[in-house]
């Protein structure tokens, strides 16, 4: 079986990994490298766009490749190790939690050593693209070295190349759709990018305490009960969903109200205590807003119903 908790903790990976210090502050060099543009011409807009979410999902494509590889050859040299389980499990738990807290505390400097192919020139057009992904991927910037590891060993103690091929696509997606929505809306999120580098070692610290906790679950073998965990939870949120459904209903909904609401109202309360640039009505917060609403009204109406939906993704969660 495979454990879909894991997915979802390689896509955080990947997420983590993207808002690196190592990524983040690159993105638009990345982008005007990949797209063959100006950066002052990606944050003005002035761009074909079509032809930048192109090259830019080619290059995610590209560096995909490469990690998907590396899941392969790890996952499959962990299936000859397959009667020694508990063993390989300790052992890469403890390799694991020593990549987290090297990343906290950045003990172990040759993890900082950048193992990057250089191009010495931008190559052209779509191909290119795929090349200079499968570059970064084979680069494995010091940021996201550490957590690339955990997660190929984590693949390595899986005892399927299919589950291992499954953890590192998470991850590669998790890396690559911040990408591909960079290369999309790069001019009006450029803004969004420089706010997040203040929270740049915060998000580090959090990627070596995720890293740690996939440790200790791999040293425990607690993955798969974490798994059966989230099975049950699913069963019996389906079990109180049928019994309650107008509680539920409107439990969910509110829910949801809170979460796409929050931003707006965050941003009018910063407004109001006489912070200029908080603008509570951007697009952004309006379409999350909007969206928000509509889901609310068709869950409270019985057009849908979130609480089955999110059973069943917990439920499938644990398969």
């Amino acid at each position: 079986m495979m454990a879909t908790p894991t997915l979802a903790l390689s896509f955080a990976a990947g997420i983590l990994a993207f808002l690196s210090p190592c990524i983040v502050p690159l993105v638009p060099s990345y982008l005007s490298f990949i797209g063959g543009v100006a950066v002052g011409e990606l944050k003005d807009g002035k761009t074909e766009r079509g032809t930048i979410l192109l090259r830019t999902v080619l290059f995610v494509l590209g560096f995909s490749i490469v990690f998907v590889t590396l899941g392969v050859l790890f996952s499959g040299s962990g299936l000859l190790f397959s009667g020694a389980g508990n063993i390989v499990n300790i052992i890469a738990g403890i390799v694991v939690i020593i990549l987290g807290l090297n990343i906290i505390f950045d003990f172990w400097k040759i993890m900082n050593v950048e193992r990057k192919v250089h191009l010495q020139s931008r190559p052209a057009g779509h191909a290119g693209a795929v090349l200079i992904g499968m570059a970064f991927g084979a680069g494995w910037t010091p940021c996201i070295g550490p957590i690339l590891a955990g997660i190929l060993l984590l693949a390595g103690t899986s005892g399927s190349v299919w589950t291992g091929i499954a953890y590192l696509a998470a991850f590669s997606l998790g890396l690559g759709v911040p990408f591909i929505l960079a290369g999309l809306f790069f001019s009006r999120i450029a803004e969004a990018l420089n706010r997040i580098k203040r929270y740049l070692p915060l998000i580090k610290n959090l990627s070596g305490v995720l890293l740690v906790g996939v440790g200790l679950l791999i040293a425990f073998g607690r993955l798969q009960q974490l798994a059966a965990t989230l099975i049950t939870t699913g069963a019996r949120l389906a079990m109180w969903d049928a019994s309650n459904p107008g509680m539920s209903n409107w439990l969910f909904a509110t829910g949801v109200l809170v979460l796409t609401l929050s931003p707006m109202v965050i941003a009018a309360c910063r407004r109001g205590a006489g912070k200029e640039r908080a603008r509570p009505f951007r697009w952004p917060k309006l379409i999350f807003a909007a969206a928000g609403i509509a889901l609310a009204v068709l869950n409270v109406t019985n057009v849908i119903s979130m609480a089955s939906s999110f059973s069943g993704w917990l439920l499938f969660t644990g398969i």
